[in-house]
């Protein structure tokens, strides 16, 4: 997608639009018109599925999602009801809130949405599952740690709409790669990847809403260290409030989890050191180790933590080994050598990360564990989130080096071909997913 492109029709928005309006009535809140001047659709006429390729076939005067109106859709009062559905549904979020909670509530009831930012979340409520929800848990996570900063007010609500609307660039995505349980390859993911980019040019495209909403939207999967995506952007880069909507999106993913959320959530950080700013892990340290609140729930690590950490480290391991392959090629141009060289340096903090944790020392050849405290649930936590932190970032590894291939060298993708398998998988236990 590019700038203007909402002029045509996106068929993944669209269809999305079309189960909104299953269930929900969605009209045209002005005439719609094609480039040409062409009527297509009159105003407070309802969106029928015998519009589709009317408006797939056309290009339009006006954005598509600037011109409809949807009946009993998102407002801010039904994003503070599920807010609140949220608080019994995930304990956890109540340390993250600590004594903010009421200002955290107070902050997201004044949030106001531009009238195409209310159809874009109504069409993620009813036209992807879990993706509203998501937003919101997003949110309130970003709020918490924003408020733990004593962040002015104004960036506050900056963080909630950043939140709420961060991945509403999915929408305009086949949901083949969304919502798959099977591994993507590579050259599939760069479409996921998109998301950020998407999202901050249909915003920019449909609405008023300031830069910094937009930035914190498009770099929401950024990393201080450069590891992120889509840019690849490193320290300065990275705005503040952006920094602080990537580490909640980070979390978002760890205290649905139903046990260890906690001590899951600050392993998960300080795995691998440079990804996040330090003042945002102190908060999250803080507040864990100040929590007074119901005791919550600690989960029991299967035997399987173990052998699943194991195989991570031994593909670790292969993949250097096919760096140093790689190395060995006569007459590598610059531009493959750099990427070679971007790899392995990402492998070597991986290494480092899983010899710092202590978890390489405790696993014998045979993924048994050999630590003294044979039944320490401690180290058995740890084991299984330093497994599953660094089985991410192996995948990452593989489809970062890909896009970066394919931009820069594409005839050298076959050299890495090998590399990129290894790395990508595959490791099913390196999901976030509890």
């Amino acid at each position: 997608m590019t700038d203007g492109a909402l002029t045509s029709v996106n068929e993944h928005l669209l269809d999305n639009v079309m189960k909104l309006a299953e269930s929900t009535e969605v009209t045209a809140s002005e005439d719609i018109y094609d480039a040409r001047g062409t009527k297509l659709l009159a105003k407070g006429a309802g969106i029928t599925p015998a519009l589709t390729e009317r408006l797939l076939r056309h290009k339009l005067r006006k954005p598509l999602e600037a011109s409809l109106l949807v009946a009993d859709g998102v407002t801010p009062d039904s994003v503070m009801a599920e807010a609140k559905l949220l608080m019994e549904a995930v304990p956890a979020l109540k340390v993250f809130m600590g004594e903010k909670q009421a200002y955290v509530f107070e902050t997201l009831s004044q949030v106001s949405f531009h009238p195409p930012a209310a159809l874009l979340l109504s069409v993620a409520n009813k036209g992807r599952e879990g993706l509203y929800r998501h937003g919101v848990l997003v949110t309130l996570i970003a709020i918490s740690l924003g408020a733990h900063q004593k962040l002015a007010r104004s960036d506050l609500l900056t963080l909630a709409l950043a939140g709420l609307l961060h991945d509403i660039g999915e929408l305009y995505i086949d949901p083949g790669y969304i919502k798959t349980q099977r591994v993507l390859k590579p050259e599939e993911w760069k479409h996921v990847a998109a998301h950020p980019r998407i999202g901050q040019i249909v915003l920019s495209e449909l609405t008023d809403y300031p830069d910094t909403v937009l930035d914190a939207v498009a770099c929401h999967h950024e990393r201080l260290d450069g590891s992120g995506y889509p840019r690849q952007l490193s320290g300065q880069q990275i705005s503040s409030l952006s920094q602080i909507l990537a580490m909640a999106e980070t979390l978002s993913g760890i205290i649905v989890c139903k046990d260890d959320v906690l001590v899951r959530s600050c392993l998960a950080l300080k795995c691998i050191p440079g990804e996040y700013p330090r003042s945002l892990i102190s908060v999250v340290s803080a507040l864990r180790r100040d929590y007074t609140g119901e005791s919550l729930p600690i989960g029991i690590v299967s035997a399987q933590t173990k052998s699943n950490t194991h195989g991570v480290a031994k593909t670790l391991m292969r993949a250097v080994a096919e760096c140093e392959k790689i190395a060995q090629i006569p007459s590598l141009p610059p531009v493959v050598s750099s990427l070679l060289h971007h790899a392995g340096n990402r492998l070597a903090g991986l290494r480092q990360a899983l010899k710092a944790t202590g978890v390489e020392e405790c696993i014998d050849e045979n993924g048994r564990l050999v630590a003294p405290a044979q039944e320490d649930h401690d180290i058995f936590l740890e084991i299984e989130v330093v497994g599953q932190e660094i089985g991410w970032r192996l995948r990452d590894i593989s489809r970062d080096l890909y896009l970066r291939l394919s931009e820069r060298a594409p005839e050298a993708v076959p050299t890495f071909s090998g590399l990129i398998e290894i790395l990508n998988g595959p490791v099913d236990h390196c999901s976030r997913s509890c």
